[in-house]
């Protein structure tokens, strides 16, 4: 598997941070959450979640890693970022857009 650093990765990852943002508010309905307060939940867990994966480091057996997520394009190659990334920017817009503002 080829790993090849594209610009439309930046797409690929907001829409995959709308997607999870879905899924939160998806289960948080389900489980009796209010809407305001699901908002304020998603909102705080997106955003410290991009910034984990924008600027984030975490340490496995000593070792220091920067967490990112790659796609998978079916074809034999896993897109990446060509540059780095600024989730935690469009983390604020994805929930309004998902609560319908």
């Amino acid at each position: 598997m080829e790993i090849k650093l594209e610009e439309e990765y930046e797409n690929l990852a907001t829409e995959w941070q709308y997607q999870m943002i879905l899924l939160l508010k998806e289960k948080l309905k389900k489980n009796g959450v209010s809407d305001e307060s699901a908002k304020e939940i998603i909102g705080e867990f997106t955003f410290d979640l991009s910034m984990l994966h924008d600027q984030g480091e975490i340490r496995v057996d000593g070792k220091s890693f920067n967490p990112r997520i790659c796609f998978d394009d079916f074809a034999g190659n896993l897109i990446g970022p060509d540059e780095e990334t600024n989730l935690h920017e469009y983390a604020f817009g994805s929930i309004s857009e998902a609560f319908g503002e």
